[in-house]
């Protein structure tokens, strides 16, 4: 895809310009979504984002205070194992990143479910004349190599 567009006065119809580099050729590629459908991934809302990080955060103090006071308790005896602490540290930092990897996959299915409703909207593609494509790495400024 070379460009992405609306166009002005009609709502809901966006253009596409898409360049096929193996067959040179571009395509303007018009796009109606349907009508009263709106973005189903912008009504997400990341309501348990915050609160798993308050959760994990808290979690991960409670045991930082626990281990400092199991070190401190009793003078000159062996500490505690970390090793222990470290684990359930890990555990909390995993169920966070469960959360949110819940949120992303929630927030794809949302998306997956809105193309699928926009694929059923119209679509029409038309050849169109190609621009040159960028270069593809820009050399133009260093000096010819002589033998």
């Amino acid at each position: 895809m070379t460009d992405e567009s609306t166009v002005a006065g009609v709502s809901g119809l966006r253009l596409l310009a898409l360049r096929d580099n193996a067959l040179q050729t571009c395509y303007l590629v018009f796009l109606a979504d349907a009508a009263n459908q709106a973005d189903l991934a912008a009504r997400i809302t990341a309501t348990d984002i915050p609160d798993a990080i308050a959760t994990r955060d808290q979690r991960l103090v409670d045991l930082l205070h626990a281990f400092e006071s199991e070190r401190g308790a009793i003078p000159g005896t062996i500490i505690p194992n970390p090793m222990k602490y470290d684990w359930q540290a890990e555990n909390a930092q995993m169920e966070f990143a469960l959360t949110v990897l819940a949120h992303e996959f929630a927030r794809l299915e949302q998306q997956i479910r809105s193309a699928s409703v926009a694929s059923r909207a119209g679509i029409t593609a038309v050849p169109a004349p190609c621009t040159p494509a960028a270069p593809a790495a820009a050399t133009d400024h260093l000096p010819e190599k002589r033998r």
